[in-house]
């Protein structure tokens, strides 16, 4: 059975963002694969020290949430990351998240996660135009291949400003189950 992890970055509880994530996740599940999700705000991760002990030993030398988390990404098929955008990018709960990432990397470059390991970054924001922060979008799943993940397209659903607005976008919401579907 496939399994497929996501992390939810937004600050809100029942969030735009959030509904998001769920939405590709119950695709997934749909198509067979076992799905869990973690809400990054209630977790404790720390700041990265940026003192590269990863690299010497493999393992963070912080000792909190990401010890458990980085063993559930590397035991997964696909991982989903979702943020609200904030001043044109994601914001700093997953931020702070994706800087702990670092121990998925080993000393000679190459990655700890499985050969295929399916990356998706999926985003909410208020602006219209799906499509604002392109630049940055493509920056993101350029980091993800850098991790090792086989980056999927980034999924961003605009107009989503006040909380419900991504229910009410019909489409988008299917879009998002089949984009959960076809991860498996």
């Amino acid at each position: 059975m496939k399994k497929v992890i996501g992390f939810c970055g937004s600050p809100k509880n029942n969030s735009n963002t959030e509904h998001l994530l769920l939405k590709v996740l119950e695709g997934a599940q749909n198509k067979g694969a076992q799905t869990k999700w973690y809400d990054i705000k209630k977790l404790n991760i720390a700041n990265c020290l940026g003192c590269a002990g990863c690299r010497r030993s493999g393992k963070c030398v912080i000792k909190d949430d990401m010890t458990e988390l980085l063993k559930e990404i590397t035991n997964s098929d696909a991982v989903v990351f979702a943020s609200p955008i904030y001043m044109m990018q994601m914001n700093v709960y997953i931020k702070k998240f994706i800087e702990r990432l670092w121990p998925l990397m080993k000393n000679d470059g190459n990655s700890m996660l499985k050969d295929g390991t399916k990356g998706l970054w999926l985003f909410t924001q208020g602006t219209e135009e799906p499509q604002a922060f392109k630049a940055y979008f493509d920056h993101n799943e350029l980091m993800m291949g850098h991790f090792g993940f086989t980056p999927e397209k980034t999924f961003t659903v605009g107009n989503t400003r006040a909380k419900g607005d991504f229910e009410k976008q019909e489409k988008t919401v299917k879009q998002a189950i089949e984009i959960g579907t076809n991860l498996v």
